[in-house]
């Protein structure tokens, strides 16, 4: 929000309400008129101290990620979803039956759609497993990169040392793209190496999206879960990617259900972003 409040005061005042235009919000009540009215208007000292107190009503783009129950879960049950994408609920006998013949341990890996070899020779990248060269500042760049929340350096370490499985991609040689050894994507998942896995933090970098990364990524993670004697991977997906998870063998679930995660309440969490940027 500090970057907002000092952007406004050297800029037309309605340029402000861009990241604060959620209509009943004390932002876009305090600068609507103006901005309405097309007035090139600098805020005064005072403007700013009290839209500093009105934050908590401001949302402030890319500083809290999106909640967990948005997301839909989906079970790898191996094999793609026919008509995935469609509009069509799923039946839930043949999401069922899925279920339980994976459960039963005829479960498949996912196919390689496309070998390494042609991704280092023809996009100059390589994956890699394991958190060996992983540094943690260049992984929260590319999380925010694309969209992800900063996590906290030595957290994200601890993080990383208690997952079962990463996957990430780096460039092999400098590109327009990237410099060579630059990570450009990544994938988690956190198990108990027996009964299920979970996936998280699946990132292709925004300059890298649509050349395939990201289902290789995908691929290749739930191999090497479902090649582990897993029988239970599941993720929780962006809304807007859940075709492309159906298309490599994830299901929805058909009663909808979705992620809970417990988090501080709203003041609090205002509270401390205000004290941030105070």
């Amino acid at each position: 929000m500090d970057a907002v409040l000092s952007r406004s005061t050297t800029k037309p005042f309605h340029g402000m309400v861009m990241p604060c235009h959620r209509r009943g919000s004390a932002c876009f009540a305090a600068a609507s008129g103006r901005r309405t009215l097309g007035l090139a208007w600098h805020p005064s000292a005072s403007l700013v101290a009290s839209l500093r107190e009105r934050q908590p009503a401001c949302p402030v783009p890319h500083a809290v990620p999106s909640s967990l129950s948005t997301k839909p879960r989906l079970t790898y049950v191996g094999q793609a979803v026919s008509g995935a994408g469609d509009g069509l609920s799923h039946d839930k006998t043949l999401y069922g039956s899925r279920i339980e013949e994976a459960a039963g341990g005829v479960l498949r890996p996912p196919p390689i759609s496309r070998p390494d070899a042609d991704f280092e020779s023809q996009l100059g990248v390589q994956f890699v497993e394991g958190r060996e060269g992983i540094v943690v500042t260049e992984l929260n760049e590319l999380f925010e990169k694309v969209g992800f929340p900063r996590r906290d350096p030595e957290r994200l370490r601890v993080a990383l040392e208690n997952t079962y499985h990463i996957i990430w991609v780096r460039a092999t040689r400098t590109t327009r793209l990237a410099k060579q050894g630059q990570m450009v994507g990544f994938a988690r998942a956190t198990s108990d190496g027996v009964l299920s896995a979970t996936v998280w933090d699946v990132a292709v970098s925004p300059a890298w999206q649509r050349s395939g990364l990201g289902r290789a990524l995908m691929e290749r993670l739930t191999k090497k879960l479902v090649e582990d004697g897993i029988p239970t991977v599941t993720l929780y997906a962006e809304p807007q990617v859940v075709t492309m998870y159906e298309k490599l063998g994830y299901v929805r679930d058909p009663e909808g259900i979705r992620g809970m995660a417990f988090q501080r309440r709203r003041k609090e969490k205002a509270g401390g972003l205000l004290a941030r940027v105070a």
